[in-house]
């Protein structure tokens, strides 16, 4: 690998876990506002999670772990599978629901994407039908 693409690679490692450490850290202790959803449709689902009362506590603790896992460059291959659904709804929202296409969601889509592919050996693991059988000693 050469080393201008190895320190890219760390560099979108570091500001995604930094990212959602912040987002999980203001999940969980309200510090910062973020932007209101500009459409009803957007309005509607962000009232329903957050009148659930448990998703976004929930989805706190999730970033922050997955976070603090992609910055210490420790258990990046299952902070990447925690981030998996999370990803997918943050580009589902932000394209379909406030119609930015080119928007947050695609950075955060591609940078994840850019992270599996690192982690694609470990991550095959998950894709195999079954672990060959090895005779017990």
């Amino acid at each position: 690998m050469k080393p201008v693409f190895h320190w890219l690679l760390i560099a979108l490692r570091l500001i995604f876990g930094a990212w959602f450490v912040f987002a999980g850290l203001n999940d969980l202790l309200h510090f910062w506002q973020p932007p209101a959803p500009v459409t009803p449709q957007s309005q509607a689902l962000m009232q329903g999670l957050a009148g659930s009362g448990y998703i976004f506590p929930a989805l706190g603790v999730v970033y922050t772990l997955s976070g603090l896992f992609l910055l210490a460059n420790r258990f990046v291959a299952l902070a990447l599978v925690m981030l998996a659904a999370p990803v997918v709804v943050i580009f589902g929202y932000h394209a379909v629901m406030e119609d930015h296409l080119l928007g947050p969601g695609l950075a955060v889509l591609l940078i994840y994407l850019v992270l599996a592919w690192q982690q694609r050996a470990t991550l095959g693991v998950l894709l195999r039908p079954r672990m060959p059988v090895t005779a017990a000693r």
